[in-house]
């Protein structure tokens, strides 16, 4: 459901009416500049972003994501070794 700029725009005359009321308690105020802000945000974002909600292609996505695959881990073979702290080939191997 997408909401009209008309809608939008609406909604900001009558934050910024309410605003102009509050002058007094500046926390007030500052909560409708807010609401304002966000408001505008929403409209630039919405006329900056060209076919916004559309699904990236599969070119796309393999462009982003890549083929990069990562290695599985090697299996244990289940050598353990007899000494002290030692369990496996590698020096890693805690």
């Amino acid at each position: 459901m997408a909401v009209t700029n008309d809608t939008i725009i609406q909604k900001m005359q009558k934050e910024l009416a309410q605003a102009k009321q509050l002058t007094g308690d500046e926390r007030a105020m500052k909560k409708h500049i807010a609401n304002i802000h966000l408001l505008c945000e929403l409209l630039l974002e919405e006329e900056s972003v060209p076919g916004a909600g559309s699904d990236f292609t599969a070119e796309e996505m393999k462009a982003m994501i890549g083929t990069t695959t990562f290695p599985t881990p090697r299996e244990t073979t289940g050598k353990v070794l007899e000494e002290d702290g030692a369990n496996g080939d590698s020096i890693f191997d805690f």
